[in-house]
């Protein structure tokens, strides 16, 4: 049993508590007071009923709270469930409680890593991130929590990734994952960076005009699956450059359109969203992967006028210019620098 901090009270993170909880860890859940509607509830029932394709029953958290000194009391694990633009809210809470010995797990990361490794100067705390979201969850009207799939074992990657053995080992204790090369790889290799701009911004007219859409029941066709693989393609050509492994999404977009034969995929294509352009299917992918990877193509003059456009039309729907805005190389101080440099930087924390 493992002490756990769970900070982050979206679908996400009570997941994460939830399913923590189930398998018999000693877990605290923190919110802060303006987004914490979700968590007091729980914590007034006594228990969150989870429900789908991954641990299902009654969890009972040990602790839910919204005092950030009661949620960091000697926790073994900090793991950070929120998007991108919350991430650094609960970094800098959590900073002064910070101890050796301590691990930190972002999920989904986005580099998050790098961010919060650079606040907290020379403490012995292992930092890290998931490949991707832990979990396709949803929080239900009634209540309970779903998942559309188990959990499967995770690429992951510590900032910088010469940890990268030693936080492996320590989160195989919580959740079972690999390394990664570092944290660009695990962020480009996120499926949200290929799927979720393509797909939501095709489904603009469903999304704002059914009572009910849901991107992976209602928004998907051949036009689509195809936008999405030339994402995909001008993706490939940025992970070539950088040195990184890449996996692919686009099949899974096939496989959901194939209704008959992938009944198994119904939860998934069942789940709520994109409600608005507001939504962080775009506003937060348009944020993080998608300017990382934008950024990275300018870098070594590759052409992506895909993502370079679907960041364009999130950024005018949401007059918000994500790129100037977002994670870009230049954001993390490497701008000028060659895919190896970087690499360096990501492997040793030193520029």
């Amino acid at each position: 049993m493992k002490r756990i901090t769970v900070m982050g009270g979206g679908g996400t993170g009570i997941m994460m508590a939830a399913d923590l909880s189930l398998k018999g860890h000693d877990v605290t859940l923190f919110e802060v007071k303006e987004h914490a509607a979700g968590i007091e509830e729980i914590k007034e029932r006594g228990y969150i009923e989870v429900t789908g394709n991954a641990a299902n029953g009654k969890a009972v958290i040990h602790t839910i709270t919204t005092d950030i000194a009661e949620a960091m009391k000697n926790p073994e694990y900090i793991l950070i469930g929120a998007m991108a633009q919350r991430q650094e809210e609960f970094m800098d809470l959590a900073v002064p409680y910070l101890k050796d010995g301590t691990v930190v797990c972002f999920s989904a990361g986005n580099c998050a890593s790098v961010i919060l490794k650079n606040k907290i100067g020379d403490k012995d705390v292992l930092v890290g991130e998931m490949q991707g979201n832990i979990y396709p969850c949803r929080l239900l009207p009634d209540g309970k929590l779903i998942s559309a799939f188990p959990y499967k074992e995770k690429g992951m990657a510590a900032f910088p990734a010469r940890d990268n053995d030693k936080f492996i080992e320590a989160m195989n204790h919580v959740y079972p994952c690999h390394p990664v090369k570092n944290v660009f790889e695990a962020a480009l290799n996120s499926p949200n960076t290929s799927i979720h701009l393509a797909g939501s911004i095709l489904g603009i007219t469903k999304m704002e005009t059914m009572e009910d859409f849901r991107l992976y029941r209602d928004g998907l066709c051949p036009s689509v699956a195809s936008l999405i693989r030339g994402v995909e393609e001008e993706k490939a050509l940025v992970m070539e450059k950088m040195g990184y492994e890449m996996g692919r999404a686009v099949g899974q977009i096939e496989a959901l359109m194939e209704y008959d034969r992938h009944p198994e995929l119904e939860i998934f294509r069942g789940l709520e969203g994109p409600t608005s352009v507001h939504h962080r299917y775009i506003t937060e992918d348009a944020y993080a992967g998608n300017s990382l990877l934008l950024s990275l193509a300018k870098e070594y003059g590759i052409e992506t006028p895909l993502c370079e456009g679907l960041l364009a039309i999130a950024s005018s729907l949401n007059e918000t210019p994500f790129y100037q805005l977002g994670r870009t190389a230049a954001y993390f101080g490497l701008s000028g620098m060659e895919p190896e440099e970087i690499n360096r930087y990501l492997e040793t924390g030193e520029k």
